[in-house]
Order: C-alpha cells, then structure tokens, then sequence
C-alpha cells in the first residue's frame, strides 16, 4: 500500500514500509526473507567459504607440530567471530525496520540539517504497519536470534576449551 505524498509528510525514503521494501531487495538481506530451508542453505553458503578461509590462515599461521585439535577450534573460534558479527548486523538491520515500523509515530528529517519531526500514523497504516512487523519481521528476527545465539556459543565454548587447555 502506497500512502499519498499529501497524507503523510515523512520523505518516501524514511517511511518505515520503504525502509521494509529496500531491506528486503538488499542482496545482504534478502536471503533471511527465505523460507527456513533456503536461509539454512545460505547460511551453509555463507559459512563453509568463511570456516574454509579461516582454517588456511590457521594453519598457515601455526607451527607444524601444532594439534590438528587446535587449529579446528581456532578455526571455529574465529570463523565464529565473523559469522557473528555478520549475523549481529542482519539482526540490527531488521531490528531497525521492526520498531520503525511498529511504532505509532515515525521520527524523519525534511533536510539534511537537524530538524527532526514527529508524524502519527493513521490507524489504517499503523494497523498495516504491525501487521508487516508481526507476520514478516518477526519470524525473521527470531531466526537471526538462534543464530547469533549459535554462533556466539560455539565462539564462547571453543575460546573457554583453548582457555582450559593452556
């Protein structure tokens, strides 16, 4: 649904639906918009080529005699780092949307100065509006959730073994 320019005077480009739209068209977030199986596969796509990159440098960087042991959990633990703070910016990006568009009232700028506005939504809008953040951004949200929460757990576990180990 596109608002008329004359009911809503946020520019087109801060609106938070556009802001919905031209998220979910980026190439760096499009594939979370996926069904799960998709958004796993892309994240094996994504994954394999940063753990593969990642374990090279590992074990060009160590000794020979270092413990094949050790280079995977160093492997691990980088790549960790990595794919978290990849995965933390897919999370923020979609937070942002989220409670834009959960909101009741849109903050924007008219120029490139500070002159911050307050624009109330209508009802029809608000509803639509929550409506996207609820079916659409929620699940998404969700899913990006487990898997910051498996990545920092696998960082976390692996750097405390190394820790134990020493």
């Amino acid at each position: 649904m596109n608002i008329p320019d004359s009911d809503c005077p946020v520019p087109k480009d801060q609106r938070p639906i556009n802001e919905y739209n031209t998220l979910k068209e980026s190439i760096f977030f499009l594939w979370t918009t996926k069904s799960l199986n998709s958004y796993l596969k892309s994240v094996l796509l994504f994954a394999v080529p940063i753990y593969s990159f990642t374990a090279l440098l590992v074990k060009a960087s160590t000794a020979n005699s270092e413990l094949p042991l050790n280079v995977l959990l160093y492997t691990v633990t980088f790549s960790s780092i990595i794919l978290g703070l990849s995965f933390l910016r897919l999370y923020l990006g979609w937070t942002y949307v989220y409670e834009r568009l959960i909101k009741a009232s849109v903050s924007y700028e008219e120029s490139g100065w500070y002159d911050g506005r307050t624009w109330i939504k209508t009802p029809e809008i608000l509803i639509q509006d929550k409506l996207i953040a609820t079916y659409q951004l929620l699940p998404i949200i969700n899913r990006l959730k487990v898997s910051l929460i498996l990545f920092f757990s696998a960082f976390t576990s692996t750097l405390l073994y190394l820790k134990w180990v020493e």
